[in-house]
């Protein structure tokens, strides 16, 4: 069970968080919430408006390091081996034997030889089937590539083999000894759960899972994980890329990678999702993120290593708790506010502004849609209402969910529960008039990293525009892309890529809304 105390009573240096926080403030680097445990001691903690500490927030590629401890028990109850033919499974999806080649080591290892990109549609498609149809770009077992799918498929073997979710298959394993309540995890048409993305964990769940894996699978008195699938797991197993950012180089074990730091390993998710275990510190970092080019995050991190365990400097003690409370309590996405252009709203007052847009519109970001089992996108249609009490709402319809939030008009957000792909978010909204014609919306959803920014301008309205953008960008992750996959851009063809290719790609990923 997890406590509390101090920095200074559990030989952390507060100094070294505090100057921790400084960086991630100064270089802007959004992290939603954090935890610092040394032992079984929270000694720091953050977590930013709209987020709670009991927000599910979503892992992305850190729900592979789940995945992966969950094939730990079924290969430590000998009912998988690492050594197993995936058509041994699913050989049906096979018959010609082409992926005879690809073990289960290679899933969990990245070195399948498969490729198979994060764009490709799967609403209401068998999964599998994209799997074993997907080409070969290296032979099995000899190149690291990172591909998502590679774990859906681990997922997918796992509940064939055991007749349960993977969500159920570890709820007597590891959530419930660890007091973790049955988490979300997005599923395929038949219930198999993604596996290389899709979980949505509290940030306290996280802590438990990577404390417990820092005290080799331990947790009160009770052996919770296999330690010795914990040592393979988190050991040096296939080399990663030669290039890019250095804790992208140091090789990767099963569904964990290894970092420049010593005896140091960390379960890793897009847009800063992170677990640190520190080998020989007994220290456990774990953090949500909503971040475009989390090596940014990687190096402050790096940075606190360094003088983390130093003798406590305790004048800081104080200073650090200033520093978690004003943290705690600033507010994410402030707008500058105009007074309210009444005349506009009820001129639009629950007008239907019909409009056409591609597949990726979603209120979601990109990054969850097109991964999803059921589609979205293709907003075509928005609506403003004035309510009794004065507050504007917005009402969307994409696809087939229809949805309406009230907008937070005083910079302060509203809560709403809306419906999308049929898993419920917390949408938290704030809009202010940020120009006489110009309504700017805000919607953050709790459990995701993204806030969406929809501005309505209605400066011609004969040709009403809305224009979207997320943050995290798209653009942005494209050039970060490029430094995961070993292939860093020098900074001057980075500047170009978002300068020029950029809108090529927004006009796709986040296209704006032009009224019909």
């Amino acid at each position: 069970m997890l406590q509390y105390g101090k920095c200074c009573d559990n030989a952390i240096n507060p100094k070294a968080v505090y100057r921790f926080l400084e960086r991630c403030e100064k270089e802007k680097l959004d992290i939603n919430s954090f935890m610092l445990i040394k032992g079984n001691t929270v000694v720091a903690q953050g977590c930013r408006p709209p987020y709670r500490p009991d927000t599910n927030h979503i892992m992305y590629s850190m729900s592979k390091s789940i995945t992966a401890l969950a094939l730990g028990y079924a290969v430590e109850e000998g009912k998988i081996s690492l050594d197993d033919s995936i058509c041994k499974y699913f050989g049906m999806y096979d018959k010609n034997g082409k992926n005879k080649d690809v073990t289960v080591r290679y899933l969990v290892t990245m070195t399948a030889g498969k490729m198979i990109g994060m764009a490709k549609n799967r609403h209401g498609k068998d999964w599998i089937k994209i799997f074993f149809d997907a080409p070969f770009v290296a032979k099995p077992g000899k190149v690291f590539m990172y591909v998502n799918d590679n774990f859906y498929l681990l997922s997918a073997i796992i509940s064939k083999v055991y007749g349960q979710t993977l969500v159920d298959f570890l709820y007597p394993r590891m959530f419930e000894p660890l007091g973790i309540e049955k988490p979300l995890w997005e599923t395929d048409m038949y219930g198999n759960a993604s596996g290389g993305w899709g979980l949505y964990l509290k940030t306290e769940d996280l802590a438990k899972i990577f404390v417990c894996m820092s005290h080799n699978g331990e947790w009160d008195g009770k052996q919770v994980v296999p330690a010795g699938w914990i040592k393979q797991a988190t050991a040096y197993q296939v080399p990663t890329v030669k290039r890019g950012h250095i804790d992208n180089t140091m090789g990767y074990g099963f569904g964990f990678w290894r970092t420049s730091l010593p005896d140091t390993y960390r379960g890793y998710g897009l847009f800063g999702q992170l677990g640190y275990v520190f080998g020989g510190k007994d220290t456990v970092l774990v953090a949500t993120s909503s971040i475009s080019k989390d090596e940014f995050l990687a190096d402050a991190v790096n940075e606190m290593y360094q003088t983390l365990w130093d003798e406590p400097e305790a004048e800081y003690e104080d200073r650090l708790k200033e520093k978690l409370e004003q943290f705690n309590s600033t507010q994410m996405d402030n707008l500058f506010c105009k007074n309210r252009s009444t005349g506009l709203e009820q001129k639009y007052n629950c007008k239907a502004l019909k409009t056409h847009s591609t597949s990726f519109a979603s209120m979601l970001n990109a990054t969850i849609t097109t991964v999803m089992d059921k589609a979205l996108g293709h907003i075509d249609t928005f609506a403003l209402s004035l309510e009794k009490d004065n507050c504007l709402s917005l009402l969307w319809k994409e696809e087939t969910y229809v949805n309406q939030i009230r907008l937070g008009m005083k910079n302060e957000y509203e809560k709403a529960m809306v419906n999308l792909g049929g898993i419920v978010y917390t949408a938290y909204t704030k809009a202010a008039w940020t120009a006489s014609n110009i309504l700017t919306v805000l919607v953050r959803f709790e459990e995701t990293a993204q806030v969406r920014r929809l501005e309505f301008d209605f400066s011609n309205e004969k040709h009403i525009k809305v224009k979207n953008h997320s943050v995290p960008d798209l653009p942005t992750l494209a050039a970060h892309y490029m430094d995961f996959s070993g292939m860093p851009l020098p900074k001057r063809i980075e500047d170009l890529l978002i300068k020029y290719v950029a809108p090529g790609v927004l006009l796709i990923g986040e296209p704006d809304f032009y009224i019909r």
